[in-house]
């Protein structure tokens, strides 16, 4: 093919992609369209800063060696940073508050059984050995089996060897026949003081007379009843 009919074939290819582009509406512009940004020149300059809580600790003879109580969970704090060094508080820092307990190690193994007032070797009025935290006596008969502690709430009144665990002391009971509960040593008894000198844990149910049929689930002498204290007396 010589150069007279190359240039020939080109202008038919022009031709019919001008003809193509007219058919269906398009426009051919030299204009450029420029995007002007009227921001371009400001200093845009966000900042915001974290501050982090910080952990207070108390420390409380009353509470067993192996527990740690959070109070106040901690929060994180944000701060705003202005253009002019200003801070704005979007989000209050809290500090977390903890209780470390620093008294006696308070995990325990034994056995556990169940009473009434007017068991064999009991009085039959009802009264309990321990008087409750205002000094008032507690009656198993006209009272009930539950204390309601300010602090733990309602728990079940136990009975204990008062020289380890003294009035007040609020035990968590774990794989216990009566499943797991809290309570609250308020009792003593002979079997239970004269256990302790051989080393065996013995906790007693409080119910309100022996005639209670549920009374004989209580009974767990395997030794693996749980034991732990959470705190130590009033």
């Amino acid at each position: 093919m010589n150069f007279y009919l190359l240039s020939l074939f080109g202008k038919w290819v022009s031709l019919g992609l001008l003809s193509i582009v007219s058919l269906f509406g398009f426009e051919i512009s030299e204009t450029k369209k420029e995007m002007n940004n009227d921001n371009i020149n400001k200093n845009i300059n966000v900042v915001s800063k974290v501050i982090e809580y910080e952990t207070i600790k108390t420390y409380d003879s009353s509470i067993p060696s192996n527990i740690t109580n959070v109070v106040v969970e901690g929060k994180n704090g944000l701060v705003f940073i202005g253009e002019n060094n200003e801070e704005i508080v979007l989000e209050e820092v809290v500090n977390e508050e903890v209780v470390v307990g620093t008294g006696k190690y308070g995990k325990y193994k034994g056995v556990m059984t169940g009473y009434g007032p007017d068991c064999s070797t009991c009085s039959g009025i009802g009264n309990v050995s321990c008087k409750t935290e205002d000094k008032k006596k507690f009656n198993l008969i006209n009272d009930g089996v539950y204390y309601n502690d300010d602090e733990f709430g309602e728990v079940r009144v136990l009975a204990a060897a008062l020289s380890e665990f003294p009035c007040g002391t609020i035990i968590e009971v774990e794989n216990s026949n009566l499943g797991d509960f809290m309570g609250i040593v308020m009792d003593t008894g002979y079997t239970m003081r004269e256990q302790l000198k051989d080393g065996i844990y013995h906790f007693d149910v409080a119910y309100q007379t022996e005639k209670d049929e549920n009374i004989r689930f209580a009974t767990n002498m395997s030794g693996n009843v749980e034991f732990n204290v959470q705190r130590w007396g009033w």
